[in-house]
């Protein structure tokens, strides 16, 4: 019985293979399998993992399904970060495009029709029939049918609140029925359908798609750009209901989505000044929005301009009478005014005149020269300022002639004297008198 150490030594394999009896490789051979039989069974399952994934890498159909799981997240995913997908793949949309307008020239038709039919007729109708009545026009749109086109059933129906409503079967039979006639009688092509019917101020116009039909009830004479704008409908609604359209059954539960926009439509297309205003061009009304902007803006100029030329003329007569001041000239421009003339040293300065009106003083220059103004307050206070009366004497101006009055003794005689010879040189004064 070997002892333990040995029976290690055996068990890691210290000991050469040609050193162990056969019965005792046997066992070590078993013990083996049991402390690593999970190890090998692991070994085994990565192996053929490996062998899976090799064979699935070298089949393309398999590459292509596990691609296609992946794709669309992964470009919904790249569109959102920036536009680099987007300009990698427009070459190869275009070419395909291109080659598909070459090769199935039908397919192309089918997908461009709601473009290229509304685009052409639009096109030839404002070249050959100029609404000459638009100005006069006064209409109301009252109701729309959406008809199906193969077997004429209504699919969809709106009306005003104020529109007399019929019923829709009962309309879509009538349009069938004599689109049917029209047909038969004159052998008219597919899409030669019938287009207007009206029985005095109430007209029915009708646009014919691939899949369905628009019918509009209409009080009123309405302009070209109703049946345009329902061109433009129909072509939405063959894009948004393409499928509904071609599995239609009668059941109208898909298209209850497509009423609030008939609704819409048809309170936006009337003939109030709202919805004319709404429909037009936008470059018509970015021109008529640039001149009314130049009118109300030449008005309130003009306005501006009237407003204040009439306040400068008011402060300019106001200045002009005020005693002392001559204004020779008087000039206003934008926040620009100029004011000349001759103005006595003692008289009102003009600036002053300013806390009345509204005008800022920085925008108004002055212009004024000197002069001595034959106004008798101003002479007799430059006569007071000169001879400077002592005392208990008083001067005064009548006439121009200065009397002096008050106690002239003899201490005040050479004062006197001098005053005499002074006055007579102070324009305005013409006599001196000593009064009692």
């Amino acid at each position: 019985m070997p002892n333990s150490k040995d029976a290690v030594a055996k068990l890691v394999g210290t000991h050469g293979q040609n050193d162990v009896p056969k019965d005792e490789s046997t066992e070590i051979e078993a013990v083996r399998k049991l402390l690593f039989a999970s190890d090998r069974a692991r070994i085994e399952e990565g192996l053929q993992r490996l062998d899976q994934l090799e064979e699935k890498l070298s089949d393309p159909k398999t590459r292509a399904q596990d691609a296609s799981e992946v794709l669309v997240p992964a470009m919904k995913l790249r569109l959102s970060q920036d536009e680099a997908l987007g300009e990698a793949l427009k070459p190869v949309v275009v070419s395909q495009f291109h080659q598909t307008a070459r090769d199935e020239p039908d397919i192309m038709a089918d997908a461009l029709f709601p473009i290229l039919g509304p685009a052409m007729r639009k096109m030839i109708t404002a070249m050959l029939t100029p609404d000459k009545n638009a100005k006069k026009r006064r209409y109301r749109l009252e109701q729309l049918f959406l008809i199906e086109k193969e077997t004429g059933l209504p699919v969809c129906h709106v009306a005003s609140e104020s529109a007399l409503t019929q019923d829709a079967d009962m309309v879509s039979g009538m349009l069938s029925a004599i689109q049917s006639f029209v047909h038969e009688a004159f052998a008219a092509d597919e899409f030669d359908g019938l287009n207007t019917l009206q029985v005095g101020e109430l007209s029915v116009w009708i646009e014919w798609g691939p899949s369905a039909v628009l019918a509009a009830v209409i009080r009123g004479i309405a302009p070209q750009k109703i049946r345009e704008a329902m061109q433009v409908k129909l072509e939405d609604i063959h894009q948004g209901y393409q499928s509904q359209l071609k599995n239609y059954s009668g059941e109208t539960e898909p298209f209850d989505p497509l009423r609030p926009e008939l609704q819409e439509f048809l309170m936006t297309h009337d003939g109030t000044f709202k919805n004319k205003w709404r429909n037009l061009p936008g470059r018509i009304k970015q021109i008529l929005v640039g001149l009314g902007l130049a009118v109300v803006g030449f008005v309130l100029w003009t306005a501006y301009g009237i407003y204040d030329n009439n306040r400068w003329n008011k402060y300019v007569d106001s200045v002009q009478q005020q005693p002392g001041i001559i204004v020779t000239n008087s000039e206003r421009s934008f926040r620009e005014y100029r004011l000349s003339g001759l103005r006595d040293p003692l008289a009102l300065h003009p600036e002053e005149l300013l806390e009345d009106t509204s005008l800022n003083y920085e925008h108004v220059t002055y212009q004024f020269k000197a002069y001595q103004a034959l106004n008798p307050d101003f002479t007799l206070r430059r006569l007071n300022k000169i001879l400077n009366p002592p005392e208990g004497i008083t001067l005064s101006l009548e006439n121009n002639t200065l009397f002096i009055r008050g106690d002239v003794g003899l201490e005040r005689v050479e004062w006197l004297e001098q005053a005499k010879k002074l006055a007579q040189v102070v324009t305005g004064v013409d006599r001196v008198y000593l009064a009692d």
